[in-house]
């Protein structure tokens, strides 16, 4: 073999790579997620997805209690609704956006808020009753789509103003 296949056929030799830590590693992947959530997640979301799923369980638990007694979806989510709609509009004022509107407006504009998602649920629910949905599936299937929206419309619409320490 000649001189010239000889160094034609030696392997490539690069340098060295910079070899990273796993710590290096976590305090890029750290600050990355900091990154993300300063930017797209407010605090806000955690504290109305946590008052959100806490109510939505008292409503779901409420209302398959009295809609096995009384039959009527009408009333059991009138019933269920509007304990769970208490609860949620005290703790959304004070904890999830800690508002400082006055109650009668931002209270007002709540109940108009619930009683049209009320209304929209309930008419789903029966629908979804009438066409045999077993209940306890039925009255779960609104929530995925008001949820969304009923953040969106809280801040923006009903508790809008000036937040303190969000």
């Amino acid at each position: 073999m000649s001189e010239r296949l000889k160094i034609v056929r030696s392997p490539v030799r690069s340098r060295p790579q910079p070899r990273y830590s796993i710590l290096t590693r976590q305090v890029l992947m750290l600050s990355i997620l900091k990154v993300i959530k300063g930017r797209y997640l407010d605090p806000s979301i955690l504290r109305w997805g946590i008052v959100g799923i806490s109510t939505a369980l008292l409503d779901y638990i409420t209302f398959l209690c009295l809609y096995s007694m009384i039959n009527s979806v009408f009333v059991a989510n009138l019933i269920s609704g509007s304990i769970a709609t208490s609860i949620n509009y005290l703790s959304h004022y004070r904890w999830t956006f800690r508002s400082d509107r006055k109650h009668s407006n931002s209270g007002f504009k709540y109940l108009l808020n619930w009683f049209f998602w009320w209304l929209v649920s309930t008419t789903a629910i029966k629908l979804l009753i009438v066409s045999n949905f077993d209940p306890k599936l039925a009255k779960l299937i609104p929530i995925i789509f008001i949820a969304p929206i009923s953040y969106v419309v809280l801040k923006l619409i009903v508790f809008r103003g000036n937040f303190k320490n969000l």
